[in-house]
């Protein structure tokens, strides 16, 4: 139980980065463009991710991804210096919340990369700049890693479950 108890624990820490990463890059993230107009000339439009709903929801659910990870990462490191967990009923909580988690990073994941994906169609990039779309895409990309990390960590959660505690009668 030991090896898999620290790789859970690398894992949460791996999570737990890419999600902080993942939420930095986009509170962080704005551009500028100039827009020609036929009463104004040029204009300038500042946007930041706020003005897309699909990038919102992606800091919704990577921001609670974050907070997830930040206490499963605790608890990881109590059960691998420990050895066994904190209690049965956390186990089971444990268990259960990992997937749900993750099914809920990895839906954020998929709503930015659907978003960019959509937005690189548009003609000659109409409304936002390639480097917002760069820095988005790449936020995307730290969601889904924390999505992966999240999900392998699950079906170890749930290893040190089934042998811990179905098997002992």
């Amino acid at each position: 139980m030991g090896c898999l108890a620290i790789v859970n624990l690398l894992l949460r820490v791996v999570s737990f980065v890419c999600l902080a990463t993942c939420v930095t890059i986009l509170t962080t993230s704005s551009s500028n463009m100039s827009v020609a107009s036929i009463f104004h000339g040029e204009v300038e439009v500042k946007y930041h991710f706020t003005d897309f709903y699909a990038y919102r929801y992606m800091l919704a659910c990577s921001g609670t991804g974050f907070l997830y990870s930040l206490i499963q990462t605790a608890i990881a490191i109590i059960q691998a210096k420990t050895g066994d967990c904190i209690s049965d009923k956390l186990t089971h909580f444990d268990v259960y919340a990992d997937k749900i988690m993750s099914m809920i990073v990895g839906t954020g994941a998929a709503a930015g990369f659907g978003l960019t994906v959509d937005l690189n169609r548009l003609p000659n990039h109409a409304m936002v700049t390639v480097d917002f779309l760069n820095k988005e895409n790449a936020a995307a990309s730290f969601c889904l890693a924390g999505f992966v990390c999240n999900m392998i960590s699950s079906f170890i959660s749930f290893k040190l479950f089934k042998d811990d505690y179905m098997y002992d009668c």
